[in-house]
């Protein structure tokens, strides 16, 4: 197998261990300095490992989609590595790596430094199509390494009935993953290492919570995509021993702050997935994967009559005006929120209601945000089933 790729690769820059940070046209790879010890979540030399020479995130083409697909995961990351082999002396046995859709070209590196402490995060992001929430309903079942999509009914939980048409393409191979390589230039153990990979999966869950990115396969903030990758790394030359690695800790706080910090740049070069975007009603409420031709067809005309296409197309258009008022956001926003406290348990119906219809009728009350208004009496009428 070939690979049509750039395979010249530039240095975009150099930690303090030395580790070069290279790059060619569909490939980040780190080329090691020094002996390290790491974990990866990849088929090819994945898991704990203390003799890799260099980890490398690549980019898929539809044609190395289809090559894998045919072959394997596997071979096909071997025969990928074997390229890299030829072109920058590493063997297969010595690499080890993670792939992705999103374009390379939107990577994002964020570094962090405490006296000897230095933390460096290589990150690409992609959450449009495949941002899911730890706990949404699966896409497929697996057994013996066969696929079987068809896994049952979807629950009637957490108004999944209603988006029911929305996930009926299951196809658990999606565009969309987030990508992060972490190393770190201090020694940790085996047993600290996998405490640094975790509070660094957290603080995955963090960035997409920060800019409240939703899953596209239920209600709920996104806590990732289907396919994410880690790999993370400690130096075992270094005479800087760590032991405890824990939130409390500072090289906790700086693991997470670069992973926050480049995932969050990553994504807003890829995609809308910005602050300055997610100021807009509208996109606040996509979460909850509006019926839209029922609200036009079933609920709008109790309140307003609506004869035409142009009449309608005026409606949406006083939506879209009002929506990213600083305040109506807010007010949104407070709403949005207690729904999500009622689907979790936390508030119940009753409060919900009472509460969400107080905001309505007291803060709602602008001529211009009516036609919001009546959007969200919608949202809240099938979210709360009354």
């Amino acid at each position: 197998m070939t690979f049509n790729q750039n395979k010249d690769f530039k240095l975009l820059q150099k930690t303090s261990d030395g580790d070069e940070v290279l790059k060619n046209s569909n490939t980040l790879l780190v080329k090691f300095a020094s002996k390290k010890n790491g974990i990866v979540s990849s088929w090819l030399n994945g898991g704990y490992n203390e003799d890799l020479a260099a980890v490398f995130n690549h980019q898929l083409s539809q044609e190395n989609i289809d090559k894998y697909e045919d072959s394997g995961i596997l071979d096909f990351l071997k025969d990928l590595s074997c390229d890299f082999y030829k072109n920058l002396d590493l063997r297969t046995n010595k690499l080890s790596g993670l792939i992705t859709s999103a374009k390379i070209e939107n990577f994002a590196i964020a570094c962090q430094r405490y006296r000897d402490i230095e933390v460096v995060a290589i990150t690409t992001a992609g959450v449009r199509v495949n941002a899911v929430s730890a706990g949404d309903l699966a896409s497929y079942y697996e057994i013996n390494g066969q696929y079987d999509l068809d896994i049952g009914e979807l629950s009637s939980e957490n108004n999944y009935d209603d988006k029911k048409d929305d996930l009926e393409d299951k196809n658990p191979i999606k565009l969309g993953t987030i990508n992060i390589i972490v190393l770190i230039n201090s020694k940790l153990d085996e047993s600290s290492l996998l405490l640094a990979e975790m509070i660094a999966i957290e603080a995955k869950t963090v960035a997409l919570r920060d800019l409240m990115a939703s899953s596209n396969y239920s209600l709920e903030v996104a806590t990732g995509t289907g396919t994410d990758g880690i790999a993370i790394f400690s130096n075992l030359d270094s005479e800087n021993t760590i032991e405890n690695v824990s939130k409390h800790a500072k090289i906790g706080e700086l693991i997470a702050k670069v992973v926050i910090e480049s995932i969050k740049e990553s994504l807003a070069k890829v995609q809308w997935l910005t602050p300055s975007y997610q100021l807009n009603a509208l996109v606040r409420l996509d979460r909850f994967k509006l019926q839209l031709d029922d609200f036009y067809n079933n609920y709008l005309t109790d309140y307003i009559r609506i004869d035409n296409e142009e009449e309608k197309k005026e409606f949406i258009l006083s939506l879209v005006k009002v929506s990213k008022n600083p305040e109506l956001v807010a007010n949104v926003s407070l709403i949005i929120h207690l729904l999500d406290q009622y689907r979790v348990g936390l508030l119940s119906k009753k409060t919900v209601y009472r509460v969400s219809k107080s905001i309505l009728n007291n803060q709602f009350n602008r001529k211009d945000w009516y036609s919001m208004k009546l959007l969200l009496k919608y949202v809240i009428k099938t979210q709360l089933k009354e």
